[in-house]
């Protein structure tokens, strides 16, 4: 066959679209403004490790390619040209490729003639703008969350008094919330570094602490999740294909609140609760997710790349091999994958293939994956936030010692009162950060609240009617 023109070859690629190519050897379905699709690269079972970036996409990785998270497309993926040339379905060489092109768009390859002028590349499209979520809508979520089934099982561990006190605590910082689908169903919101709510993770959870497996049409399971734009998409709430969307590391907001701490990724948003829980002092060590094995993201690190902050990968146990190949890919000092931990507390037949860090601590807390082997221990299982006595029962029968003696005419009443606000004060300013991105109540805080507005009224009504009985006596 004659030598195709460059000229001609210049306005086929400029004219093919990704995602025209790839539809005719995979299955794609749309998924915010990119596709996705089983991957044609490997032995594919999970639809969402195969993305297809169309060409009105734009970004740091561009638009008009395709990307496996699991087998890297064969080196990276590419364009239309380059699919055609790796994918197992195809096979052509390059210029049968830009022939196959030729034929799609009815443009002629050969015989061309030598004073053929392509029209000039249409401009790229502006990038659409990036889906946020409002930070109320975050602080809406958040309520209640000590119902949902995740969180009842993970008050079953063992913990010691001090990181059950704590866990509360880490609960509100990262932001759990409830989901609308049920109790069984957990939100863990995505916040950037600048706390600004990206979307949410949604993920279905067994009363064991394991995650839910759906049965798919073609009969094999998948973990039931969810997302919050496409959530909110199927309820009409905006156009999906008219925004894009951002994911960051779950805890990503706690970065610019801890500076100097050590920065611990894992996979699972689980795990990095329960490590936040067992471990705390986050001003030294934060614990981020990055949502699963193959979610690890070069473009989320580049930003701790470059405020050089200190980033150990923990993968789990299936995982130190394909993270370790990320990590090289790096090519940063400050970011290496920790794997001491699995070679010193790592016990095959008690922990399994697939163990994280998460799995080994709660081993070595005593416990294990079921609520009732810490039942024994008077665990109840019924996860409460931290309290004081203004919640009542046996506890506010006593006057906080430390807040001195009692006055002259102050009543048993009065000076309880007095000493257990005193006291929720004190922890209130224990625990709390100013520059929290989400403050928001607690129930102990939004009972103190309430108390101290109640004595402000009293107050006010008690001035009233004493400046009002005075001046009837001077009327």
């Amino acid at each position: 066959m004659p030598k195709i023109d460059e000229l001609t070859i210049r306005r086929i690629k400029d004219v093919a679209r990704i995602e025209d190519v790839v539809s005719d050897f995979v299955t794609l379905r749309r998924q915010g403004v990119n596709m996705t699709g089983l991957c044609p690269f490997h032995d594919d079972q999970h639809d969402g490790n195969f993305i297809v970036r169309p060409s009105t996409v734009s970004g740091k990785r561009g638009g008009n390619t395709y990307h496996c998270f699991v087998c890297m497309g064969k080196k990276d993926g590419g364009g239309p040209v380059d699919f055609l040339m790796k994918c197992p379905k195809s096979r052509m060489t390059y210029p049968d490729a830009i022939r196959y092109l030729g034929r799609k768009y009815s443009i002629e390859t050969d015989n061309v003639p030598v004073n053929f002028t392509p029209p000039p590349p249409k401009p790229p499209p502006p990038p659409l703008p990036l889906l946020r979520f409002k930070r109320d809508t975050v602080k809406e979520t958040i309520q209640g969350i000590e119902q949902t089934v995740l969180v009842r099982w993970l008050y079953t561990l063992p913990w010691t008094d001090e990181q059950r006190a704590r866990l509360w605590q880490v609960l509100r910082m990262y932001c759990v919330a409830v989901c609308p689908n049920g109790l069984d169903w957990i939100r863990f919101w995505q916040i950037s570094h600048e706390g600004v709510p990206l979307t949410a993770k949604w993920m279905k959870y067994k009363a064991d602490g394991h995650r839910v497996k759906d049965k798919r049409p073609d009969g094999s399971k998948q973990y039931a999740s969810d997302w919050e734009h496409a959530w909110r998409a199927r309820q009409g709430q905006y156009n999906r294909d008219k925004y894009d969307v951002q994911y960051a590391l779950f805890g990503a907001h706690l970065l610019k609140r801890y500076p100097d701490a050590v920065v611990n990724v894992v996979e699972s948003e689980k795990s990095a609760l329960i490590m936040a829980t067992y471990y705390g002092q986050p001003e030294q060590n934060l614990w981020v997710a990055c949502g699963g094995l193959n979610w690890i993201d070069l473009d989320i690190f580049q930003p701790l790349i470059d405020q050089g902050r200190t980033v150990w990968l923990w993968p789990d146990r299936d995982g130190v091999e394909k993270w370790q190949q990320v990590c090289d890919k790096l090519g940063a000092d400050n970011v290496r994958v920790y794997t001491d931990f699995f070679r010193t507390s790592y016990v095959p037949e008690d922990d399994g293939p697939k163990a994280d860090i998460a799995d080994i601590a709660i081993r070595l807390m005593g416990g294990g994956r079921l609520p009732e082997q810490h039942n024994e221990q008077n665990h109840t299982g019924d996860p409460q936030p931290p309290t004081n006595s203004l919640g009542g029962g046996s506890a506010a029968a006593t006057p906080d010692p430390s807040a001195g003696e009692r006055p002259d005419g102050v009543s048993d009443e009065e000076w309880l009162e007095h000493t257990a606000i005193m006291k929720a004060i004190r922890e209130w300013n224990l625990t709390h950060v100013p520059d929290e991105p989400f403050p928001g109540n607690t129930p102990l805080q939004q009972l103190l609240h309430d108390r101290v507005e109640e004595s402000k009224r009293k107050r006010k009504e008690k001035q009233k009617n004493e400046q009002q009985q005075q001046s009837d006596r001077q009327g």
